[in-house]
């Protein structure tokens, strides 16, 4: 295997069971039922949300997730960061990877926004000191000044953003991984987020997103998987995943 993999996929599948309407065990007695369904003492069906999926991400390599919505493109984004695992084949990292699926998450409204950024960076898996040292960067990228110091549930909706971005774009890791492109409608602060993100991702050592905008992904990435029920249909560069898309897909 080449040095300059990041990621590799090897025919992963991730099931899960199917719930019936009259399983009301889950909610009255939840340990027995998690304990009879995983020692099999109940029946019951299982879906699969993705199905055999081999991908292999090399170093430098931007690739974009196509797909309807339900096509499985979230998931798969979650199953590579490690939020699920899969339940078939095999899934190898090369380096450090992280989602940017919720920039806020592990923050608190009741907590100052200097005490959400210590909250976010420790969710994040920083430590004490790196999160310390990050901070000066964190409060000029984000331009909050003295508000800094109230608690979260002060702050504006773009505040917020502000906040949370600063603070999970502060190292770019060796894998990036992106459910769509993260925006601000604050007009004086979208040129400033742009300009952060495309350098975050140009300092990641390889990116995969999920998008719906043709656009950035043609601004962005290099290759291209197409999507459809939970399976890979198509791989190759971005143009020909773009336009099998369009044809088998989109038009049919």
């Amino acid at each position: 295997m080449s040095n300059s993999n990041l990621l590799e996929l090897q025919n992963c599948s991730l099931k899960v069971p199917v719930f019936q309407p009259t399983d009301r065990q889950i909610l009255t007695n939840p340990l027995k039922f998690i304990s009879d369904l995983y020692l099999s003492r109940t029946e019951r069906g299982f879906v699969y949300l993705l199905s055999d999926i081999s991908i292999n991400l090399k170093s430098g390599e931007r690739l974009g997730l196509i797909g309807p919505n339900g096509a499985g493109k979230s998931t798969l984004l979650r199953l590579l960061a490690g939020i699920y695992a899969p339940t078939e084949g095999k899934r190898t990292i090369y380096g450090t990877v992280r989602g940017l699926f919720d920039v806020s998450m592990g923050m608190s409204p009741e907590a100052t926004g200097i005490e959400n950024i210590y909250l976010r960076g420790l969710q994040m898996g920083y430590r004490l000191n790196e999160i310390r040292e990050m901070i000066p960067g964190i409060l000029t990228f984000s331009e909050l000044g003295r508000a800094i110091e109230r608690p979260l549930n002060t702050f504006s909706t773009g505040m917020r953003l502000r906040l949370a971005v600063a603070v999970s774009t502060m190292e770019a890791p060796d894998i990036l991984l992106l459910d769509e492109w993260i925006g601000t409608g604050d007009s004086t602060f979208r040129d400033k987020l742009r300009n952060r993100m495309e350098s975050f991702v140009d300092q990641s050592g390889g990116l995969i997103i999920a998008s719906h905008n043709v656009s950035l992904l043609k601004s962005l990435c290099t290759h291209g998987v197409v999507l459809n029920s939970g399976k890979i249909i198509y791989q190759g560069s971005l143009s020909d995943s773009l336009d099998y898309y369009n044809e088998e897909i989109v038009r049919s």
